[in-house]
């Protein structure tokens, strides 16, 4: 496991801890309890000087890297610079097991970023940050969008409970798709399966799903063994396209070296921007596709998704439909 460590000044304050590595993955309200109750005990112990009690907190791989010695006077350095604290806000849910808290000093307001270990409350993970309020976040997309590849793809996941999309508690992803493109009685691939030119998806043509700028291009990362996923870099190859103010489109999975926009690019809809592949965590070539407020992933908000004249075909029953937001076991294309 690495473990990366900064501290920085009391300028605006940011100090620093971090252990290990987070994946992904939003919590529920059960994980934002846990996020409480651990920000409790801390904000108490910051305000009574009680650093063994706040040093007992972490895991053992940030006891390692911060021990009291070295917690002590960086903890004493903040709060000469802030104040005590007045108050603590609700945890806003970043990721699985990481949560930013606003915490109110007598000189102002602060984000804690708390990053608890996956099987116990104790924080491998421990951030100050100036405070960054909450982007809105619109109810659905108010850009035209239109489907992001040609010809017929099948909604693998998509919906608005976990049980028909398991990104719905991703905070970032929560309407995000998964399309595959399928033959035959839905197959994937032919042959065995085991490289990635099996599948049916693979090196197929990926398109803007609208007008936009290009604002982040990831580019080089591997191409996974089918059913061997990279959960280290959970998005791949991935293309940003920023359409409005709060409208980012996310694009994910792609295929090693096939990005053909830049970033600074401005693309029009159903331009290639990639082609399908099998990078982060994707088991076989796939698409991800989602919507959020803002380019940054770790702060995003999921948007939800609906496109124009689209022809959806589910089971037995096929249907033309405007403003449409597939779900699980839908077959869509471009009407």
């Amino acid at each position: 496991m690495k473990i990366r460590i900064l501290i920085l000044s009391w300028a605006v304050l940011p100090i620093y801890f971090f252990a290990g590595t987070v994946l992904a993955q939003d919590a529920d309200k059960v994980l934002g309890a846990r996020f409480t109750l651990v920000g409790k005990r801390v904000c108490e112990e910051i305000n009574k000087g009680d650093f063994v009690a706040l040093e007992s907190e972490f895991d053992a791989n940030l006891q390692k890297e911060m021990p009291l010695e070295k917690l002590k006077p960086l903890m004493t350095n903040l709060i000469e610079g802030t104040g005590k604290i007045k108050q603590m806000g609700t945890p806003i849910l970043k990721w699985k097991n990481v949560a930013a808290i606003p915490i109110e000093f007598y000189a102002g307001i602060l984000d804690l970023r708390l990053d608890l270990d996956t099987t116990s409350d104790k924080i491998d993970g421990f951030y100050f940050q100036p405070h960054v309020e909450e982007l809105p976040v619109p109810d659905k997309n108010l850009t035209y969008l239109a489907l992001p590849f040609k010809d017929e793809w099948a909604v693998m996941w998509g919906g608005d409970t976990k049980e028909v999309n398991p990104h719905h508690d991703i905070k970032n992803e929560r309407f995000a798709f998964d399309f595959n493109f399928l033959q035959g009685f839905g197959k994937s691939h032919d042959s065995t399966g085991k490289r990635n030119e099996d599948y049916f998806a693979f090196g197929k043509e990926i398109l803007s799903p609208a007008d936009g700028k290009v604002t982040e291009v990831i580019d080089g990362v591997h191409d996974n063994t089918p059913f061997i996923p990279n959960p280290y870099s959970a998005l791949g190859n991935c293309v940003i396209i920023r359409h409005r103010e709060n409208e980012f489109s996310v694009l994910s999975h792609l295929k090693k070296g096939s990005t053909a926009v830049k970033v600074g690019d401005t693309v029009e809809r159903g331009q290639v921007i990639g082609l399908c592949g099998n990078s982060g965590n994707s088991s076989e070539p796939e698409l991800e596709y989602h919507l959020q407020n803002t380019g940054n992933i770790e702060e995003a908000t999921g948007i939800k998704i609906y496109f124009d004249d689209v022809h959806v075909r589910h089971k037995k029953d096929e249907m033309e439909r405007k403003q449409y937001s597939p779900v699980r076991e839908d077959r869509v294309k471009e009407e």
